[in-house]
This record gives structure tokens, C-alpha cells and sequence, in this order.
């Protein structure tokens, strides 16, 4: 029996398994949580960056992309895969502690990945390189 895998997962992700954009690894682990297998995360901030992202921007990954909010929002979490990790007083304190690193947006989504204990965030954004991370 395969082990329950838990991801923190950022908005370019978000945005881009909306429009079938991901690469493999991390395609692979939205596959898994579209599966029931592993568990995708993703702080308020992030699912706020993916909307924002898909309904401002014409093209995510490379494909033409025209939605809406509430298109976006059903798409992650009510029919998808993603479950929202609510931001909590002690993952504050740790994103405070992160922003002499990171800004706001990175400290909050770095926050949420270690106090939840996920196994790594799926992202390709380099300024979490000392985080694991999944993208390839």
C-alpha cells in the first residue's frame, strides 16, 4: 500500500496543471492527489496567486488561457485536487521570521511548508532552493 505523500503547492503550479502545463514530476504528484493517493496543499496566498494569474494573464506555460474566478477556484479546489491550507498564528510567526530572505508571498508559502510538515513544494521558482522541491 502506497504512503500518503503531502505537497505544499505555489500558484505558477496552480495555474499551470489548470492549462495541462506541468512538467513530469510535478504533473505526477497532481496526478496522484487527482487519485486520492497523495494530498496537494496550497496556502491562501497561492490559490489568490493562481486566480489572479489565470483570469489577468493570456498565457500560462505557453497556452492561451481565458477564465474566470470562480472557474479557477472550482478547477483547484471544489472539483480538483487541491486542498486550501488555512494560515495559522504560528505560520505567521515562521513567514516573519522568513522576510529578511523572502517576500512576503515566498516567506507565507515557505511558512505553510514547514509548520504542515509537507515533503516538499511543488514549484519551480529558485528562491526556494533550500526547500525540497518538485518540479522537473
Amino acid at each position: 500500500m502506497d504512503t500518503v505523500t503531502r505537497y505544499t503547492v505555489d500558484g505558477v503550479a496552480l495555474a499551470r496543471y489548470l492549462v495541462d502545463a506541468l512538467p513530469s514530476d510535478a504533473d505526477d504528484a497532481f496526478r496522484r492527489a487527482e487519485q486520492g493517493v497523495d494530498v496537494l496543499e496550497a496556502p491562501t496566498v497561492t490559490i489568490g496567486e493562481a486566480i489572479w494569474a489565470t483570469v489577468n494573464k493570456n498565457e500560462i506555460g505557453g497556452k492561451s488561457v481565458e477564465t474566470t474566478p470562480n472557474a479557477v477556484l472550482r478547477g483547484l479546489v471544489h472539483d480538483g485536487p487541491v486542498v486550501v491550507a488555512e494560515t495559522d498564528e504560528q505560520e505567521l510567526a515562521v513567514a516573519g521570521s522568513l522576510l529578511g530572505h523572502h517576500t512576503l508571498h515566498d516567506a507565507l508559502l515557505i511558512a505553510s511548508h514547514r509548520v504542515q510538515g509537507t515533503e516538499a513544494i511543488v514549484t519551480n521558482d529558485e528562491q526556494f532552493g533550500n526547500e525540497t522541491t518538485v518540479w522537473e
